[in-house]
């Protein structure tokens, strides 16, 4: 769709994000970060940046459509950033990454992490609902506080920033996992106010890192290493058929006729590249269908539990709570409420 056709159908959006993350006596020995966004139209937009502690900062940005935007942006020093894009899609052109600017494309159910200091660009997005994005700005000393000896098993850019050294800039793009996916949304959803809410939203965030870093550090291992591209879209394969149909998954046997990969190296390479057994990403992608379900108000528990593959009701509603924390009826009843 081009820019005309966009003006005429949705909103046009021209905005201006800086950011710069800065080491002064009152933040030692970690920085804070120090940003502004502008230009966005009341209502449309929120960006919420919500201090963790000293050197670990979170976001939320939720953008409602329909609309085209355009935000240029100019980022001096910076953390190590996690970013995951729950909603919507967008395109990054980044200059000072390299002798000509690099191209990141985002969309729903992927995850970018990065390190881009003194870097400038422009980004743009166009949405027909609703865009949403969580994020992670961590402070490369307190990354390397807290995860000590774990640092050596990091991919090698990593290793350079999280040890004081001045590090090259990186961007890595990945999917987003179920079990990330899974705490995205529980911090969206967070029924907690006050200190115990803080509580709640440091417990995630400190999650979200440990999730993140057990992903990174399995795929710079040698077992990873040793997985082809080719072997590696075969895994993807199989995790698509494992998703297919929800009722009726095919067993190990099964996915390993469909993608040529012997039993044994199957499950091991799905770890790998999944940071999750076939059987823990099965439970959790049914649990994330039928959550959604539940909320847009499309079944009721029953239909949710039979169509993900429950034949027993008590099953479903066990398995849930013991991801999300609350039952499939108790995110039903929220659901009602707000309608």
């Amino acid at each position: 769709m081009d820019r005309e056709m966009l003006n005429d159908s949705a909103g046009y959006m021209k905005t201006f994000f800086s950011s710069d993350y800065r080491r002064a006596p009152g933040v030692e020995p970690y920085g804070e970060v120090i940003c502004s966004h502008n230009g966005f139209p009341e209502g449309t937009a929120i960006y919420n940046q919500m201090p963790i502690r000293q050197g670990l900062t979170m976001t939320v940005d939720r953008f409602c459509g329909p609309w085209h935007m355009e935000m240029d942006f100019e980022i001096a020093g910076a953390p190590i950033e996690f970013e995951y894009w729950l909603s919507g899609s967008g395109r990054c052109d980044i200059k000072g990454m390299g002798p000509s600017p690099s191209v990141f494309l985002s969309e729903a159910g992927t995850m970018s992490v990065r390190y881009t200091p003194d870097v400038s660009g422009r980004c743009t997005s166009s949405c027909a609902s609703e865009m949403c994005i969580v994020g992670l700005q961590v402070d490369p000393t307190l990354f390397h506080a807290l995860l000590g000896d774990t640092v050596a098993y990091l991919p090698d850019e990593f290793k350079l920033p999280i040890e004081g050294g001045a590090g090259d800039k990186f961007a890595l793009k990945e999917n987003l996992s179920p079990a990330v996916l899974s705490v995205c949304h529980q911090l969206l959803t967070c029924p907690f106010t006050g200190k115990t809410r803080d509580l709640f939203m440091e417990s995630k965030a400190l999650e979200l890192l440990c999730l993140q870093t057990n992903a990174l550090a399995s795929s710079s291992c040698d077992e990873a290493r040793a997985l082809t591209r080719r072997e590696i879209n075969r895994i993807h394969e199989a995790r698509d058929c494992l998703v297919a149909d929800l009722k009726n998954p095919p067993n190990l046997g099964l996915l390993s006729r469909q993608t040529g990969i012997n039993e044994t190296r199957l499950k091991t390479s799905f770890r790998t590249v999944f940071g999750v057994t076939m059987f823990e990403y099965l439970r959790r992608h049914k649990m994330e269908v039928a959550r959604t379900w539940l909320e847009d108000g499309a079944k009721n528990v029953s239909e949710s539990a039979y169509d993900v593959g429950y034949a027993n009701v008590s099953h479903f509603i066990r398995a849930f709570r013991g991801i999300f924390g609350v039952t499939p009826g108790e995110v039903a009843a929220r659901n009602r409420t707000v309608l």
